[in-house]
């Protein structure tokens, strides 16, 4: 007997508001997201002045959101594969919430450190499951505006928090900033816990136990034709294994660590170098943190825009075409930024197009990466590549801070002391080079999706 896939009925016919409603709740979670990342960030000079603490303590603290994100994106995933991704994304919430409570609530510095790092594991674990959600539930034709509308909620959540913090930190101080997160990620859990269904795409393909009853419970839910029976399981996922040992397989695990995981790792090298050094070389050039502060506005507005038109063009030109589009836009406006770091004017068109050119570039590689797996590991793959990424988002920054260090003293290597002085515009020019690197690996990655 022949069964109709009600993914295909789902994803062919226009979507409806049940739909739009999953997609909207993914969004809003990514806003969240945005806010909580850069929470410390907002309060950390009245932070750093409250407790007397050094630049190298606050750096600490920052990094150990990647740490959390790292471990998450690791961690969290493959439950989102194995049990689900509604349990995934409940999990994930709790911890923000948690982690944003704890931070709120410090009084040293490794209370702060731990509260950082479970807001980390909940962000990174969400990094792959929402916008997995998002794109399994949107129809064919709005699939990848709909994972670009999840990535472009994250700079509106880095707006929003930077609002907040003006708001907040002279009546409520540095604590409010936190308190508001928390609060915000405590809200949207019960609304997901009666809003967010489970993926369909999970449920046929990873088939649990009461996988008919759930799927028709939820088709019914998104005005679908119910089913009798199950569809055939995929002939590489067998029962009882594990998200984990299927990754693991020669077929996946090839195309994971010798493409994905080198072209994330190349891509974040190059985003996080000009994202952390963008705003500090332009207060520097200009002698104002004030440009710095609207220059890093100006990126978060073009990312907005940026995310969800590459989302959009994706599905019309295709997701390879937009990542190359992107990746080599993203280098050549690295260099440029450079080139005209000290010239106000410049980087008033500059700043946007950069802003476009990172979130467009985000948008177009999670979706190569997500395309490269079947449904059953595409959020365990997403997280892996995640966190081959976290690896670069952590060495970019400070590579570049060490050839920015170079017009003050020799490169010290730690064994051997190199003698060059390199310019804002020649270690902009080195930086780029990962992301033109970036885009010839991302090239050679698979597509199990069909479509374009």
């Amino acid at each position: 007997m022949h069964v109709v896939d009600p993914r295909i009925v789902m994803r062919e016919r226009p979507m409806n508001l049940k739909q739009y409603g999953v997609v909207a709740l993914c969004v809003l979670i990514n806003m969240i997201d945005g806010y909580d990342i850069l929470a410390l960030a907002q309060a950390g000079s009245a932070l750093k002045t409250e407790w007397g603490m050094s630049d190298a303590a606050l750096g600490t603290l920052l990094a150990m959101n990647l740490v959390g994100m790292a471990v998450g994106a690791l961690g969290v995933s493959p439950v989102a594969d194995q049990w689900g991704r509604r349990p995934a994304m409940l999990i994930c919430l709790l911890f923000m919430s948690i982690g944003m409570a704890i931070s709120a609530g410090s009084d040293g510095f490794l209370v702060m450190a731990t509260g950082r790092l479970i807001t980390g594991i909940g962000i990174g674990g969400m990094t792959s499951t929402a916008g997995t959600l998002a794109l399994e539930y949107a129809s064919q034709k709005r699939r990848e505006f709909a994972t670009s509308a999840v990535a472009a909620a994250y700079p509106v959540g880095t707006i929003i928090g930077a609002y907040v913090a003006v708001a907040v930190l002279d009546t409520y101080g540095w604590r409010g900033i936190f308190w508001v997160g928390g609060s915000l990620s405590a809200i949207l859990f019960p609304i997901a816990f009666i809003w967010l269904p489970e993926s369909l795409d999970f449920l046929l393909t990873r088939q649990p136990k009461g996988a008919l009853e759930t799927t028709n419970k939820v088709l019914r839910r998104m005005r679908v034709p119910e089913i009798s029976q199950l569809p055939p399981r995929p002939q590489d996922s067998t029962e009882g294994s594990t998200a984990l040992s299927e990754i693991l397989q020669p077929v996946h695990r090839n195309e994971l660590i010798f493409k994905l995981f080198i072209a994330h790792a190349l891509n974040m090298f190059a985003w996080y170098f000009i994202i952390n050094w963008g705003p500090p070389l332009v207060a520097e050039a200009g002698a104002s943190d004030a440009l710095g502060a609207r220059y890093s506005a100006w990126v978060s507005y073009g990312g907005i825009i940026g995310g969800l038109s590459a989302g959009f063009f994706c599905g019309v030109v295709g997701v390879k075409r937009m990542m190359w589009l992107t990746m080599v836009s993203l280098a050549i406006l690295i260099t440029l930024f450079g080139m005209f770091v000290g010239n106000p004017g410049a980087l008033l068109i500059i700043a946007p197009l950069m802003g476009a050119a990172l979130f467009g570039s985000a948008v177009a590689n999670w979706l190569t990466i997500a395309y490269a797996f079947p449904p059953y590991l595409r959020a365990t793959g997403l997280g892996f590549a995640t966190t081959a990424g976290r690896v670069g988002s952590i060495f970019g920054p400070i590579v570049g801070g060490a050839l920015l260090g170079t017009r003050e003293a020799p490169l010290d290597l730690g064994f051997a002391t190199i003698d060059i002085s390199m310019s804002v515009a020649a270690v902009c020019a080195v930086m780029a080079v990962p992301a033109i690197l970036s885009a010839l690996t991302f090239n050679r990655a698979r597509r199990v999706e069909p479509g374009r």
